[in-house]
């Protein structure tokens, strides 16, 4: 996370923390979009994900930035003679190989080390982004980020440039069932849907962690969490369904009486809705889950091209192939950024009565987020009473991530989606079928 994202997720923490509900204030029943958090998971979001090997001799380099932490004298041979350093305290550029050892000699008040992200480069030329960073294994923090600019002088690399942004991003702490109970608690939510993250553990968006032991273990531990708590949180498994682990997983899933359904996250997955031989293997998951009643909640998203064209797929070749089980559309669209053509699709399809949509429902996890202007918004609330309110569901996608509880997230619903007073009561009270068909 960069400077500007973290920045960004500090002013929506914070606004959203201001809209809090008091207990006065109306209060879902439920939330069906919920996570937790295990110490492997919160290690994944601590750590990127898209770590990268650099050259041994621009690694050599990074490795005496080290080294010389503390020492002037030391630092001073790895730049460059009008090297330039940024000081983001006063906002000012540090100019010249002495000043720049000289400032970053008293910058850092402990060692720290170097954690590389994204490399390119030739053989004259490079430049790296980074984390400085302190600790191993779950334990890793990133104080800061860091771009550098190296050039090659003869047979030695130097720093031209360092642009270092200070503090890191922040870190994630796990959170166990305790803890997201006392989450409902303060927000008065009843019960929560929690959604496996398992599927980070058998992404091809994090190789250095990709297992299918890890996801079933992440899998394994959402269930345990859950069961501490009965009456309040309902489990969820997930998995990667282009995967050749997928259908073993979704077998030991259904086997696992403490799951009530299963998560896919297309995007985390890299499922193309487009390509053939992926629809064959999603379709193959839909048609599994639906033998073994297992509703499915799903992040339709799949990059940056999501739309009309991916919505339709998904209706005609994936929600056919599981006709007796719920299937939830998370965060209303499909996820993450707003595809006004795909909630098109979704909702001209259920407001025609085609009988995919019979048993299709949607939450409306981080469907404030669209509200930044009104016309997003507007379109939002016209999609919604175009599908019907017996079919959303309120999530909030809270545990982790932009939002700082699930109470704060209902409240920007409410305050950012133009809808009746009647038409929130009605969201607030809706309750999933398969919750209760499992009552």
């Amino acid at each position: 996370m960069g400077n500007k994202s973290l920045r960004r997720w500090w002013v929506v923490a914070t606004v959203l923390a201001s809209l809090t509900c008091n207990a006065d204030e109306l209060a879902p029943d439920i939330d069906h979009h919920q996570h937790l958090l295990s110490p492997q998971a919160a290690a994944v979001l601590n750590n990127p994900r898209n770590a990268v090997e650099i050259p041994p001799a621009i690694a050599q380099v990074l490795r005496q930035h080290e080294a010389a932490w503390n020492d002037p004298a030391k630092l001073a041979p790895i730049y460059s003679a009008d090297a330039l350093v940024l000081n983001d305290d006063d906002d000012v550029w540090v100019h010249g190989r002495d000043a720049v050892a000289a400032f970053l000699g008293e910058r850092f008040a402990r060692p720290y080390q170097f954690t590389p992200v994204a490399y390119t480069g030739d053989d004259r030329n490079a430049r790296l982004a980074a984390y400085y960073s302190r600790g191993e294994g779950i334990e890793r923090t990133h104080i800061g980020s860091v771009m550098i600019e190296l050039v090659r002088d003869g047979e030695q690399w130097r720093i031209a440039t360092e642009y270092p942004i200070f503090p890191g991003p922040p870190r994630q702490e796990p959170l166990d069932g305790q803890r997201l109970v006392a989450m409902l608690d303060a927000a008065h939510i009843k019960r929560a849907v929690v959604l496996s993250v398992g599927y980070w553990f058998d992404s091809p968006t994090r190789p250095l962690v990709r297992s299918a032991q890890a996801m079933q273990a992440e899998n394994t531990w959402t269930a345990e969490q859950a069961a501490r708590f009965p009456d309040r949180l309902i489990a969820f498994c997930s998995l990667n369904p282009v995967s050749d682990a997928a259908t073993e997983t979704l077998r030991l899933c259904a086997a696992d009486k403490r799951f009530k359904g299963l998560k896919l996250h297309f995007g985390n997955s890299r499922v193309d809705l487009l390509n053939p031989d992926h629809v064959r293997k999603v379709r193959e998951v839909f048609a599994a889950a639906n033998r073994a009643r297992l509703p499915i909640v799903v992040h339709v998203r799949n990059g940056d091209s999501y739309g009309a064209p991916h919505a339709r797929v998904f209706l005609d070749e994936l929600v056919t192939a599981a006709p007796d089980v719920p299937v939830q559309i998370a965060h209303l669209w499909g996820g993450a950024n707003f595809s006004a053509d795909a909630l098109a699709v979704y909702a001209q399809a259920v407001a025609a009565r085609r009988p995919a949509t019979r048993r299709l429902y949607f939450d409306v996890a981080d469907a404030a987020l669209v509200a930044s202007t009104p016309e997003p918004a507007q379109v939002v609330a016209e999609r919604i009473r175009q599908i019907g309110l017996d079919r959303i569901f309120y999530g909030s996608d809270a545990a982790f991530g932009t939002h700082p509880d699930p109470g704060g997230s209902w409240a920007a619903f409410r305050k950012g989606i133009p809808l009746s007073a009647e038409e929130f009561e009605k969201i607030a009270r809706n309750v999933a079928p398969y919750l209760r068909e499992s009552q």
